[in-house]
C-alpha cells in the first residue's frame, strides 16, 4: 500500500513540476484568431510614452484580488504594472490562438497567456504560474477611446504600490 501511495505522490509532484516549467502554450483556455486580440492593442507610436500616457491607452487589467495591468502595442512590445512588484516591459506574440506575453525580471522570467475564457463572447482571462502555483484570472479591456465614443469617460486607474525589492 505504501508503494502505491509513494508512487502517487511522486507522480503528482513530477506532474506539477513539469506543468510549472511548460511553455505558456499550455496555459491557453480557448483559442481565437489574431483579429480577436487586435482590439486590445495600441499603436506602436504610443510605446515610448506608455507609462506616462497609461490613462489614455487601451489597458488590459485584472481586478483588485491580484492587481495587474498590461498595455500592448502593435510592435510586439508591452508595458506592465503589477501591484507590489512594479513596472516593466516585455514582448508579446500571437501563438496557438492566444497572446503569449513574456518579460525578464531580475529573479524570474514572467510568462503568461491572455486568451478567450470561452468558445464564444469577448471575455478574456490571463493565466500564469507564480510562486504560489497556477493562476487563472479574468482580465478586462479598459479602452478610453471606446468609452469616449459612447459619451462616457474612463474611470481613473488605481494607484499601485511599487516594490523596492528589485525582483
Amino acid at each position: 500500500m505504501n508503494k502505491h501511495l509513494g508512487f502517487a505522490f511522486l507522480t503528482a509532484v513530477l506532474g506539477f513540476a513539469l506543468q510549472a516549467c511548460s511553455p505558456a502554450g499550455s496555459l491557453i483556455a480557448h483559442e481565437r484568431d489574431a483579429e480577436f486580440y487586435s482590439q486590445f492593442v495600441n499603436p506602436a507610436a504610443e510605446w515610448p510614452q506608455a507609462e506616462s500616457k497609461i490613462d489614455e491607452l487601451k489597458v488590459m487589467e485584472t481586478d483588485s484580488a491580484y492587481p495587474m495591468r498590461y498595455v500592448l502595442f502593435d510592435n510586439g512590445k508591452f508595458f506592465y504594472q503589477v501591484d507590489k512588484l512594479g513596472n516593466g516591459e516585455g514582448v508579446w506574440t500571437y501563438q496557438n490562438g492566444a497572446m503569449i506575453v513574456t518579460a525578464q525580471r531580475t529573479l524570474f522570467n514572467m510568462e503568461l497567456a491572455i486568451s478567450a475564457s470561452s468558445q464564444t463572447g469577448n471575455d478574456t482571462i490571463v493565466r500564469f504560474y507564480d510562486r504560489h502555483g497556477f493562476n487563472s484570472l479574468p482580465i478586462k479591456l479598459r479602452s478610453p477611446e471606446a468609452l469616449k465614443a459612447q459619451g462616457k469617460s474612463a474611470p481613473g486607474l488605481r494607484k499601485f504600490t511599487r516594490s523596492e525589492k528589485n525582483i
